[in-house]
């Protein structure tokens, strides 16, 4: 699904990662551990291609990757570490970027944000300026956004930093019920009970220069 060949990655003068090989199966979901600055967050911005490397050599489904707008709109799904979030648009306005490309009346659209926001129990007025909202619920927010979104690539960068432990599994819980045979879940995380929940655990440090 994800292949990185050859990647070497500099930051600030110090490379971080020298020839690096690294595959994602479809069908899987991976934890990338390791402690603050190892790299996680960078390795993760390379593969959704927000950070480039020296060498640029990252093949999803069996293709070089060039990051045109389609992979962004059909392919890769991103839980940012801050949410990613507008935050001076309402709930409504974020949550419609998900269904953006899908072919949906609007009344497919109302149902299928209606079911999410009360399986996530999200009872705010839509029209609630996402600035206005807890960390926690624009936490939720974002994650009911890449659901409807629909991505076969899933990213997610400490996802559950800024929830008590009891909502960081429930945002975990719902990551990982995403994965299907067709698509790959990576996950960044310095909480091991969290990477446990995963496929398969890559301790990023071991890559490292």
């Amino acid at each position: 699904m994800i292949k990185l060949e050859n990647l070497n990655v500099t930051k600030d003068r110090q490379q971080i990662f020298k020839d690096l090989n690294m595959e994602f199966e479809r069908g899987k979901s991976y934890a990338l551990i390791g402690k603050s600055g190892s790299g996680k967050s960078t390795l993760l911005n390379i593969i959704a291609g927000l950070e480039r490397s020296k060498k640029h050599n990252i093949y999803i489904e069996g293709k070089k990757e060039r990051f045109r707008t389609s992979f962004y709109r059909y392919k890769l799904g991103y839980l940012f570490q801050n949410y990613g979030l507008i935050e001076t648009q309402s709930i409504d306005d974020n949550l419609e970027i998900g269904l953006k490309f899908h072919h949906l009346s609007k009344k497919e659209k109302k149902e299928l944000k209606a079911f999410y926001l009360k399986e996530f129990e999200i009872t705010e007025d839509l029209k609630r300026k996402i600035h206005t909202l807890s960390g926690g619920e624009q936490q939720r927010i974002a994650l009911i956004r890449l659901i409807l979104k629909n991505p076969k690539i899933i990213l997610a960068d400490e996802p559950t930093g800024s929830l008590d432990a009891k909502n960081g599994q429930k945002i975990i819980k719902a990551l990982l019920s995403l994965k299907t045979k067709e698509r790959v879940i990576i996950i960044a995380t310095h909480d091991h009970f969290i990477a446990e929940q995963c496929d398969e655990i890559i301790n990023i440090e071991d890559y490292r220069v």
